[in-house]
């Protein structure tokens, strides 16, 4: 079963970063499940919301094309590490070693079912749109 859990995350985190490469917004939007629920206090800054946390791949769709609106490429991620249905992935900006966020996904049956972006001081100290993933 824990083989099975990884090869599931490590084909996740393939369709992820192609997808955030491309800046396939749609391809981005599919990883999650329809009852996903996104956590970041980056939906507060780009969606001009108050509350940090999205319900739906519906709502997730607004926040993903906002990120990759910014028009910066793909800055990339450190190796993920992954703990059965957890992956942690910490990522770079763009044209950068800085390191900004730390991702915690929960994955069921190969999709999102939970986000959460914890941020590092670097980004919240650069443009809306430079800190897209």
């Amino acid at each position: 079963m824990k083989d099975e859990q990884v090869g599931v995350a490590e084909r996740f985190m393939r369709a992820f970063d192609a997808a955030w490469s491309q800046s396939d917004l749609e391809g981005a939007v599919a990883l999650f499940a329809e009852d996903a629920t996104l956590e970041t206090p980056l939906i507060q800054r780009l969606l001009h919301r108050e509350e940090g946390v999205l319900h739906g791949r519906h709502a997730i769709r607004e926040m993903v094309r906002a990120l990759m609106s910014g028009g910066k490429g793909w800055g990339g991620h450190e190796p993920p590490l992954i703990r059965g249905n957890t992956i942690a992935i910490e990522f770079r900006r763009p044209s950068s070693e800085d390191h900004y966020s730390v991702d915690i996904i929960e994955l069921r049956d190969g999709k999102i079912q939970s986000l959460r972006a914890y941020l590092g001081w670097r980004s919240l100290t650069v443009p809306p749109g430079d800190v897209a993933h």
